[in-house]
């Protein structure tokens, strides 16, 4: 019995991983399409849920060493959705996550130690989107994962 569900798990995860997107073999242009749409499309949970790990990471509260946000709430949330909508760059992590980073120079978003800190840097899990759903993604937008927000450099 046990063997059974261990072979089960390994072979539902080698399926999870034939079915997600490959963010690798995006072009920078695909990255920022697709984060748009999330932007115009996630649901409250989802972004109730990058608020959940960010606060958990400690991303939320003044913290001596660790990154957090300086801005009020209001437009922390405004940073966030532009973040994903008009970065200023995307990097592919992970085989399925992206990097969205946006700079608001001069503005201050953050601080770590005594750094002020400019840019905002949302992590996304595309592994929910199927290879053949890139041109058409919107059924799938509310199943990704906004994993973590956080001020960066």
């Amino acid at each position: 019995m046990f063997f059974r569900r261990v072979l089960s798990s390994i072979t539902l995860l080698i399926g999870l991983e034939a079915y997600a997107l490959p963010t690798t073999d995006l072009s920078p242009e695909q990255r920022h399409a697709l984060g748009k749409q999330l932007a115009e499309q996630a649901g409250a949970s989802q972004w109730q849920q990058l608020w959940q790990r960010s606060r958990q990471a400690g991303h939320l509260q003044e913290h001596p060493t660790t990154a957090y946000f300086s801005l009020p709430s209001a437009e922390l949330i405004k940073a966030a959705a532009l973040t994903l909508s008009q970065p200023a760059d995307t990097q592919a992590l992970k085989q399925t996550q992206v990097l969205y980073r946006r700079d608001f120079s001069p503005h201050i978003v953050g601080k770590q130690a005594q750094e002020n800190l400019s840019a905002l840097c949302i992590w996304v899990d595309w592994r929910t989107l199927p290879e053949n759903a890139l041109s058409r993604p919107s059924a799938y937008l509310g199943q990704i994962s906004l994993l973590l927000a956080r001020p960066c450099r």
